[in-house]
């Protein structure tokens, strides 16, 4: 038995969540897929997987052997990169993780030109706002709003983002447009809740150099951005999110940025990864990809300045 292509085929099973569908995406027969798995069993000596004719379930072990395997592949796969950096393309699999508002607003729509002049590079992203570990979850480049501290990453920043106040045409049209942030309690505001702690988000602005921070009355909260923005849109209240949230709303006439004066700046945005991973081909193009989507947007448009 050749175990590493046992691990291989024990977490394509995993994956795919029963031995037909691995053995389908693998293009090998079930029963070599369940005799890869079975020596596998025999060689650790522990049960991996429960199964039945209906059902199959992943044993506390198995869950153990999938994470650790699933990092030797991943390191595997890189060490396979490194070394054939120097001859050949970037190729294979390019695991990143973004929160969704960068991925479909951002990353998504620049994609296929990446994709093109990477064609031996598959990239599999995952579109959230959670707190991940790289290392355990096998996680190539990660794309973040604020600072996440860790000593294992390397972080390079994209660009700065400000907080920005909005509405919808329809609503400033109905109940005029607040000239301060002490205006703000005669209106209806919409609020963002922070998922983790599940405290509602003060609103930030700044004037002469300082920041402060206020708690307007709110109709609405939410600890979905976009959910937020749509109700905004809809002509439901005022919002503040970063302005890498709404720039293209603020360009489309969708939404019309209020406060201006008050405008502060908020976290960057982020690309992190191993120092490891390097010189790896496919994660290095990767980050120069991002470098450029951020570098080529129009001048202020992320910061908030030339939209406002």
């Amino acid at each position: 038995m050749d175990r590493l292509d046992a691990l291989k085929v024990f977490c394509s099973v995993v994956d795919a969540g029963g031995f037909r569908r691995a053995a389908d995406r693998l293009g090998i027969s079930t029963t070599s897929v369940t005799t890869q798995v079975a020596a596998l069993e025999a060689h650790f000596r522990v049960k991996l997987l429960n199964r039945t004719t209906r059902s199959m379930s992943v044993t506390e072990e198995g869950r153990q052997c999938y994470e650790n395997a699933m990092r030797l592949l991943a390191d595997m796969n890189e060490l396979e990169d490194v070394l054939r950096h120097s001859t050949t393309a970037p190729s294979g699999l390019l695991r990143v993780d973004m929160p969704g508002i960068i991925g479909t607003r951002i990353i998504s729509p620049a994609l296929p030109r990446f994709l093109t002049d990477y064609p031996e590079v598959t990239v599999r992203m995952s579109a959230n706002d959670r707190l991940v570990d790289m290392v355990d979850e096998g996680i190539d480049v990660l794309v973040r709003i604020g600072n996440l501290v860790d000593s294992r990453l390397v972080a390079q920043t994209l660009a700065g983002t400000r907080y920005v106040c909005c509405a919808s045409p329809d609503y400033l049209a109905r109940r005029g447009s607040p000239t301060s942030p002490e205006d703000l309690d005669r209106f209806a505001c919409l609020n963002f809740l922070y998922p983790k702690s599940r405290r509602v988000r003060p609103w930030y602005f700044q004037r002469d150099g300082q920041v402060s921070s206020i708690a307007p009355r709110g109709i609405f909260v939410t600890d979905h951005v976009e959910s937020l923005i749509g109700a905004a849109i809809a002509g439901g209240g005022i919002i503040q999110v970063l302005s890498v949230s709404v720039q293209d709303r603020i360009a489309s006439g969708a939404l019309v940025p209020l406060l201006t004066d008050w405008t502060a700046p908020g976290p960057d945005v982020a690309v992190l990864f191993q120092q490891r991973q390097l010189r790896a081909a496919k994660v290095k193009v990767f980050v120069d990809f991002l470098h450029e989507i951020f570098r080529t947007r129009p001048h202020g448009m992320l910061a908030g300045t030339d939209a406002l």
